[in-house]
């Protein structure tokens, strides 16, 4: 995992001439760290190749930057645990939000969208009303809770809190921008523990380096809005969301695109480098694995966390699940394998997939169904309500570029 998700990083900082970048891979459950990675690097086995300082720093837990939309789905999960907004809630964003003289505004434009689609397209008019709803206590509190503006409990040389500034210091300015990813800063492995918590049903994970630690959690949001995020947030990878590059055939993926401009340290923009990020898990309805992507100071054309960062989750992710023994839903023969649960007879297996016993057995080759071993694979066809996802292929980048820039509002 380390290995893939390096060289994939590594090749996509480059691409997009970025200045650093970081990745981290997080088991769900247990808040295991299996990969952390940074660029740039170098090798430490050999002295001579590490003369940049750059290279000696871990920017997963040293660098904070403004991520940009990854942010939204907190301020989702605030609104839903608050009442402040309800599940089925629509919001107009086809005209500008002008808040305190700022104008908040889409790069396509769209007309009424319900939440699931705000997330989707990455509207920042919608993610704005919907904070300006939502006390700013309520959105503070959920912010610190998953671990944002708080030290992390590794005891890594230069980690960092970020900087998220007190509620009753927020203007209506910042009320509305701290939901699109503004006016905070955050670090990879906080964004990947933050996204482990909507993951895993609303129970923060405390993030661990060591196998033996044993998990510490608490809750941090109501299951049933971490599980309406998560069903949500599966639409951004799906065709016309920003995060469609990160989509894994034969897997649910869900996850959030993420772009920032960098602050210029003049009270401005620079309006074409960003900071590009994507945090996702899957598979997305029974997650595992979360990882968060994010490259700093790209400049080049498309520089976009669905474009940059996205693609690095697609390639480093599908390794972990083969590597985690994680199946995939199906594949795009028609087929899928299954882990025989204990207790099912083949006969209620069958049942269960719309076969007859001897039907099952032609399918996997068997000479007899005398026996059925729990934990054994077994193929079975896919289910009618999966046939879809099996024919997901991901698109070309010119294809997905045309995808986003059309449907994608924000970041």
């Amino acid at each position: 995992m380390q290995y893939w998700t390096y060289i994939d990083l590594d090749d996509s900082l480059h691409r997009f001439h970025a200045i650093d970048g970081s990745a981290v891979i997080l088991n769900v459950h247990t808040g295991h760290i299996l990969a952390m990675v940074s660029v740039p690097s170098c090798n430490p086995n050999r002295l001579s190749a590490c003369t940049n300082p750059a290279d000696l720093v871990d920017n997963a837990v040293h660098q904070a930057f403004e991520p940009g939309s990854v942010m939204k789905p907190f301020v989702v999960a605030a609104a839903l645990a608050s009442h402040s907004v309800a599940p089925s809630a629509r919001f107009n964003v086809f005209h500008p939000l002008v808040v305190d003289g700022y104008r908040i505004t889409d790069d396509v434009r769209h007309h009424v969208l319900s939440i699931k689609k705000i997330l989707k397209y990455s509207s920042c008019i919608g993610a704005s009303k919907i904070a300006l709803r939502t006390p700013r206590k309520t959105i503070y509190d959920l912010y610190r809770a998953v671990g944002f503006g708080r030290l992390p409990p590794l005891g890594l040389p230069g980690e960092t809190a970020g900087i998220l500034p007190h509620w009753q210091h927020w203007s209506q300015a910042r009320h509305a921008t701290i939901a699109l990813g503004y006016g905070v800063s955050v670090t990879t492995l906080q964004l990947v523990d933050a996204y482990a918590a909507i993951a895993n049903g609303g129970d923060y994970v405390r993030p661990e380096l060591l196998k033996a630690e044993r998990p510490w959690q608490r809750r941090v949001m109501p299951r049933w809005v971490a599980d309406t995020l998560r069903h949500w947030l599966q639409s951004v990878t799906r065709p016309n969301g920003t995060g469609i590059l990160a989509a894994i055939p034969g897997y649910r993926v869900a996850g959030k695109t993420g772009t920032a401009d960098m602050a210029n340290g003049h009270g401005g923009f620079h309006h074409h480098t960003t900071n590009a990020t994507f945090v996702g898990f899957a598979p997305g309805d029974h997650p595992r694995l979360v990882m968060a992507v994010s490259l700093r100071g790209s400049h080049i054309q498309w520089n976009f966390g669905g474009i940059e960062a996205a693609p690095v989750f697609r390639v480093a992710m599908s390794h972990a699940l083969r590597e985690m023994d994680i199946p995939p839903a199906c594949h795009t023969g028609g087929d899928r394998y299954i882990r025989v649960p204990s207790g099912l007879t083949w006969a209620r297996l069958a049942q269960r997939y719309g076969l007859d016993t001897a039907a099952l057995q032609r399918l996997n080759g068997l000479p007899d169904t005398a026996q059925l071993d729990a934990g054994e694979l077994l193929k079975v066809p896919v289910p009618q309500n999966l046939k879809m996802l099996c024919r997901v292929q991901t698109p070309l980048i010119r294809r997905a570029q045309a995808e986003i820039w059309s449907e994608g509002g924000g970041s």
